[in-house]
């Protein structure tokens, strides 16, 4: 069945543009590498924190051209590019990230003829919950499968 068949008109104009519907077959399968991408994000994310704050510490004693402050504004430009790297490729699974702490990951999927999230929150072995688009993590319902 296609998606077209599966939601109505009103339905396929909530998609955000670029966003894809899986199946909760296909989010599963994708599942492993979100959560690798994930946790490589969240990793990330502490590094350019890190860097963030010795970049503040480094302008307010050294020039802006000093060779050190240079280099760490590199550095955090490198993991600049490196998250949009990752966060392209977490697109490209159809996946979306919906928190951080805990970590949340989130696909376009249907439930009963509706455009629903199907989620995961780190913890979870596996996709067994979905929430309508108009709630987040608090609106989540057991995924029951016939």
């Amino acid at each position: 069945m296609s998606l077209n068949e599966l939601l109505d008109e009103m339905a396929l104009l909530a998609i955000p543009d670029g966003s894809m519907v899986v199946t909760i077959e296909e989010a599963r399968k994708e599942l492993p590498l979100a959560k690798k991408l994930l946790y490589s994000l969240q990793s990330l994310q502490y590094e350019a924190h890190d860097l963030t704050e010795e970049l503040e510490v480094l302008v307010e004693t050294l020039p802006p051209h000093h060779e050190h402050v240079s280099e760490v504004a590199e550095q955090l430009g490198s993991l600049v590019k490196e998250w949009q790297d990752i966060g392209d490729s977490i697109d490209l699974l159809g996946a979306r990230i919906a928190g951080f702490e805990p970590g949340h990951l989130e696909w376009h999927g249907v439930v009963d003829g509706h455009l629903v999230l199907y989620s995961w929150s780190e913890g979870e072995e596996d996709i067994e919950w979905w929430h309508p688009l108009d709630t987040g993590i608090n609106g989540r319902r057991p995924l029951v499968e016939a």
